[in-house]
């Protein structure tokens, strides 16, 4: 049974980064000690997720608080120091319209004629006007809104359930159905890079700086809810939105699907 959820995935998402905002400024946060990770009580329940790997994940993510706030932020701090904020927005998009690439491509999976008409538009104006998508011309435009549509998702579409929660090193949350995801769109915006003639190193180079330019345009660190169930919230955080963003706005209970995230 399906339930309209009363807020937006955009107003999770707004939630999600007021809530690490806090992450982003302070210096080193202190590690919770392991005995604070506990399981949230019953008045928290609502923080279960199917999660088997909880152990493991939770060790990965005591691992991306380290690797967030000792090698990540202070690289970003240099990269923004380095590198001005215009020349910083021509790499964000560049990347954005090279993402649209994947995106078109899910749409055409998931049989969505005209998000794919859109996003043929906006990879059309922004490289043609936005001089190889340089400068992201059509987010200004009436009509050709930036989607969001990856392999994970068209896997949902065809009845792929989304498996256990993932916990991945540096990358962060995932499903084990995410993580094959992101493998293949991966290998589709690389493929776009090998058609623009670009070798390797170039491939990797590019690669590192975008990784860099996306966390320095988000608000986002591990470790800096102060809260011994920073590790629920963002489990929870993290897999409404994935549910919001497959069922484009609508949220089916886990009920609906099953324990297991399966159909």
């Amino acid at each position: 049974m399906k339930r309209r959820i009363r807020y937006p995935a955009l107003a999770l998402l707004f939630f999600a980064l007021i809530v690490s905002g806090c992450a982003t400024g302070g210096g080193p946060k202190p590690l919770p000690p392991p005995g604070a990770e506990t399981a949230a009580p019953d008045r928290l329940d609502f923080l279960d997720a199917h999660d088997p790997l909880e152990p493991m994940n939770r060790h990965i993510y005591r691992f991306n608080i380290l690797a967030d706030q000792y090698v990540m932020e202070p690289v970003v701090r240099v990269y923004e120091w380095a590198i001005p904020q215009y020349a910083r927005n021509r790499v964000s998009d560049f990347f954005s319209n090279l993402g649209d690439v994947p995106i078109l491509l899910n749409c055409i999976l998931q049989a969505k004629d005209k998000r794919a008409a859109t996003v043929v538009a906006r990879l059309m104006v922004n490289t043609v006007v936005g001089v190889g998508g340089l400068w992201d011309v059509a987010s200004g435009l009436e009509g050709l809104p930036k989607y969001n549509e990856d392999f994970g998702q068209t896997l949902a579409v065809y009845g792929v359930g989304e498996g256990p929660y993932l916990m991945i090193p540096i990358l962060g949350p995932a499903t084990f159905r995410d993580a094959g995801g992101r493998v293949v769109d991966g290998m589709a915006a690389n493929s776009v890079m090998g058609l623009l003639g670009g070798d390797a190193a170039t491939d990797l180079a590019l690669s590192v700086v975008d990784g860099l330019q996306l966390r320095a345009s988000m608000p986002i660190g591990y470790g800096g809810l102060d809260s011994s169930f920073e590790y629920e919230i963002l489990r929870t955080l993290y897999l409404d939105i994935r549910n919001l963003l497959i069922h484009d706005g609508e949220f089916v209970s886990p009920e609906a699907e099953g324990a297991d995230g399966s159909p």
